[in-house]
């Protein structure tokens, strides 16, 4: 093999070996983006099952005079 052929078998070789890192690092970052999605799923799933404790609500046992708060 001439130097020429070995210098373009290096070039490919090394352009080859970039894109393939690209692509598992894409990889990678599209399956954390999938992992993180489903995250966000469940928990707007679980925050429309339950419902939400407002101020008042969260407050009212609070304002119940001591001898009939709640336990």
């Amino acid at each position: 093999m001439s130097s020429v052929q070995q210098r373009l078998t290096t070039a490919i070789d090394t352009r080859l070996a970039v894109v393939i890192n690209a692509a598992v690092n894409l990889n990678a970052q599209l399956c954390e983006l999938n992992r993180l999605r489903d995250q966000v799923r469940k928990a707007q799933l679980l925050a429309r099952k339950c419902p939400q404790i407002g101020p008042q609500k969260k407050n009212a046992h609070s304002r119940l005079e001591p001898g009939l708060r709640r336990r």
